[in-house]
């Protein structure tokens, strides 16, 4: 049987390393090219999930480096000619320290906020634009060629999103998650999620008619690396809806934002 070949991005750690796990342990078949900045760590974390090689692969991406992401697409290219499945884990918060800084002051007793330079926001924005938006679109339109030489099963890409790029729990009080994410905090990671989510229906139309399968999942606030201590749900439940998308049958959805409980609000 062929095995179906698994890129994620993001992966030498957290969520994407959780994921490659799961997909690992649940399907013989696959064989994971997990992707990371840094080759000597995706090399260690491949090692760490297949000391044998045999379907665990580290590819060196950074979604921030066009001239990376084509070297990473022509090494799938030449060595497998085609992909299965893209998963868009690679992501930034540059704004958890200032988030973690604003609760030490608060602790302090100190109400009044410091005024952020403007060059200072727009290279938060900007360095946030870059990996979760910017990223995500140049590394799904280097690989859609290769998507396109799937093997028997319908390509499925996976843009892992967050319950913070919801508009509608944001604004609608009937929603669960309302009273905490209608708070005055967190505006460029929330504001390039949603449009990562905008960016995740685009792909969804693309490969409409080719019976392509493009979802958004939302992990939630976990505790890895990423949330600097501030997420507290295990990592074995966040990925569990990602692996789902990403090994969807042929009947399975496509174009939706979801998470292990059902749709998630626009």
């Amino acid at each position: 049987m062929a095995q179906t070949i698994v890129l994620i991005t993001g992966a030498n750690q957290g969520i994407g390393f959780e994921v490659a796990k799961q997909i690992l342990e649940s399907h013989k078949t696959y064989y994971i090219l997990l992707g990371s900045r840094d080759p000597e760590r995706g090399a260690q974390a491949a090692a760490e999930l297949d000391p044998t090689s045999a379907s665990v692969e580290p590819i060196t991406i950074d979604v921030t480096d066009d001239a990376s992401i084509e070297r990473a697409a022509e090494q799938v290219a030449s060595k497998h000619g085609r992909l299965d499945v893209l998963i868009n884990n690679a992501g930034i918060n540059n704004e958890i320290d200032i988030a973690l800084a604003r609760m030490k002051r608060q602790k302090e007793g100190i109400t009044e906020e410091p005024t952020m330079p403007l060059a200072e926001l727009r290279k938060l924005y900007r360095e946030a634009y870059e990996v979760n938006v910017f990223g995500a679109a140049a590394v799904t339109e280097a690989f859609i060629p290769l998507l396109e030489k799937t093997a028997a099963l319908p390509p499925r890409i996976v843009f892992v999103s967050s319950h913070t790029g919801s508009m509608g729990v944001r604004s609608d009080p009937s929603q669960e998650m309302y009273p905490r994410q209608h708070k005055a905090i967190g505006p460029v990671y929330r504001s390039s999620k949603a449009a990562f989510n905008m960016l995740m229906l685009h792909y969804a139309a693309l490969f409409e008619d080719k019976g392509g399968k493009v979802n958004a999942s939302c992990p939630n606030l976990t505790a890895t690396n990423f949330a600097r201590g501030m997420g507290g749900r295990p990592v074995s439940e966040s990925a569990v809806n990602i692996v789902r998308l990403a090994t969807l049958a042929e009947g399975g959805e496509t174009g939706t934002y979801s998470d292990e409980n059902g749709p998630v609000p626009w």
